[in-house]
């Protein structure tokens, strides 16, 4: 239902459901006391001069759309038998080159504003409300509409959201509670590099010290750490008999991630009609996940109930490991606490061993930049110590590292926004509740136009702020990795501390080298950014 709406200056406005949706002014005067009280609320937060220049939400430019599947059809044509997680970044770039720093896409189910421009993301965050919202995934969707699961943090929006980011973050967000981990991760290190040792390649074969299978040896690592967060127990993913149940959740995650790209690119309503065998996949897989978690949980409940502690005073609640801090928060039903473990497992590992790769990879392809690591490294903590929170704050550099290949490599290739009020974003009105507004992490790391040198990796260009915290200004906003906000990235801190604390023992224990026969490595997409290929680098013993 819309009216228009005419006031004495020859202005007119379209105004629909008491919202503002196009802004035709031919002169620049307040709108103050022309228009009904019903539409000055979406006025609120754009200038008089913003709304003359803009353009309506329907001229944004974007590929052409097809009935039904919309603007899919570009991913799957002209892929020269490339598989789409291989060319969905150049089909980014692409679509940048052709329709500017802002276009559209539908999908089904979801429309989608593109954004590259940092200025553009910087006032798209900084509007966020109290419960913002990031994703819309209709397959998840339909799988827990289908198997009656509610969202964890990761997922959940609005009220719900809050509750859940509220408790979890007293223990995921705080600096003092995510130090206290330290010793438990560095004793997981200290396992991980024995079992480097002992599963790389012998001297003299043809690999010689490279580890085979290097991702899935990553994952391993990062999945007894956020067990070690979540359970307050280790689950022996690093010894020579690995835990059976934690390698099927890690193929489950991988499974999951595998199929769920493609598995968004059909309506729900098809698989209502036929399941494809990649959405068989993608629900056998969140089920397993599903299965594993509950497992997990039920077992330390049990423990816990066998122990007799549940803490009550809140000095106690502090005190207690992160599971029974959940538990007795009293905030969480259990099916939050399934979801949540979830979505932390989910979230939390795939994406920390992935930078890991990604770490390894650009240590072995710089080695001149490896020995200014090693350098700092070795000042701070010298060639046995392992490092902790105290020792790397005196190490910049190696923090440094971590941003710019980040930058490179980000774990999303975008980060979404769902804006519920009205906002001028590249000059076009983007109406409250329309619209999923993503962000193009990736591209915007590699615009010359932002980043001089763009493809290089330069740690120098982070060293300017010696405590490598961001800068007030639009340019900070091309690279967000973590995102920004009330809904930045939950695990942040926890995966920062697990990150460095390795790399930083890494340096000190080996030579990383890459092979003069391997090839280089791109990204692919698979729901998170992983390698095109298996990462092959050597861990050299120093001397």
């Amino acid at each position: 239902m819309a009216f228009t709406v005419g006031t004495k200056s020859n202005h007119s406005l379209v105004v629909s459901s008491g919202r503002t949706i196009l802004f035709m002014l031919k002169q620049n005067h307040s709108l103050r006391g022309f228009l009904p009280s019903t539409s000055m609320c979406s006025l609120s937060s754009i200038s008089v001069e913003d709304a003359r220049k803009t353009k309506p939400f329907s001229e944004i430019p974007g590929p052409l759309r097809l009935p039904v599947f919309g603007t899919t059809w570009t991913f799957f044509v002209g892929t020269k038998g490339q598989p789409l997680g291989k060319r969905f970044y150049e089909i980014q770039a692409e679509n940048v080159k052709k329709y500017g720093k802002v276009f559209r896409n539908k999908l089904p189910g979801i429309e989608i504003i593109s954004l590259s421009d940092p200025a553009d993301v910087a006032k798209l965050l900084r509007s966020d409300p109290k419960y913002p919202e990031r994703l819309d995934f209709p397959a998840l969707n339909f799988y827990r509409e289908k198997r009656k699961k509610i969202p964890g943090v990761f997922f959940a929006d609005g009220e719900e959201w809050y509750k859940l980011r509220s408790v979890l973050s007293k223990r995921m967000l705080r600096p003092k509670e995510v130090a206290d981990y330290t010793p438990s991760f560095n004793k997981i290190i200290g396992d991980f590099i024995h079992r480097l040792r002992s599963v790389r390649e012998p001297s003299g074969s043809e690999k010689e010290n490279e580890v085979c299978e290097l991702d899935n040896e990553l994952f391993k690592w990062s999945f007894e750490s956020v067990a070690e967060v979540l359970f307050d127990k280790r689950f022996g993913c690093l010894e020579e008999e690995i835990n059976e149940e934690a390698q099927t959740f890690i193929k489950a995650v991988g499974d999951f991630l595998a199929n769920a790209v493609e598995v968004g690119f059909l309506p729900n309503w098809f698989y209502k009609i036929y399941e494809t065998q990649k959405f068989k996949k993608f629900f056998d897989s969140f089920d397993t996940m599903y299965d594993y978690a509950e497992l997990f949980i039920g077992r330390r409940i049990k423990e816990l109930k066998e122990k007799s502690c549940k803490p009550s005073k809140e000095t106690e609640r502090d005190r207690a490991g992160f599971f029974e801090f959940l538990l007795a928060s009293g905030k969480l039903t259990k099916d939050d606490l399934l979801a949540s473990v979830i979505d932390v497992l989910f979230a939390g590992v795939d994406t920390t061993s992935n930078t890991m790769q990604w770490v390894l990879y650009i240590l072995a392809k710089n080695p001149e930049k490896q020995k200014i690591l090693r350098r700092e490294v070795l000042s701070v903590v010298g060639n046995s110590t392992f490092a902790t929170p105290e020792t790397l704050v005196r190490m910049p550099y190696l923090k440094a590292w971590l941003r710019e290949t980040l930058r490179l490599y980000p774990v999303l290739s975008s980060i979404p926004r769902r804006p519920k009020e009205d906002i001028i974003l590249g000059g076009y009105h983007i109406p409250g509740g329309t619209a999923q507004v993503e962000f193009l992490v990736h591209q915007m790391g590699r615009d010359e136009s932002i980043f001089e040198d763009a493809e290089a990796f330069k740690p120098e260009r982070w060293l300017r702020n010696k405590d490598i915290t961001l800068i007030e200004s639009a340019e900070a906003f091309a690279s967000l990795p973590f995102g920004f906000g009330t809904r930045m990235c939950l695990g942040r801190r926890i995966a920062e501390l697990e990150l460095h604390l390795l790399m930083a023992r890494i340096v000190q224990q080996f030579d990383i080298s890459y092979p003069p026969e391997a090839e280089n490595v791109e990204p692919f997409m698979r729901g998170v950014t992983i390698p095109d290929r298996p990462v092959r680098v050597q861990f050299v013993d120093r001397k």
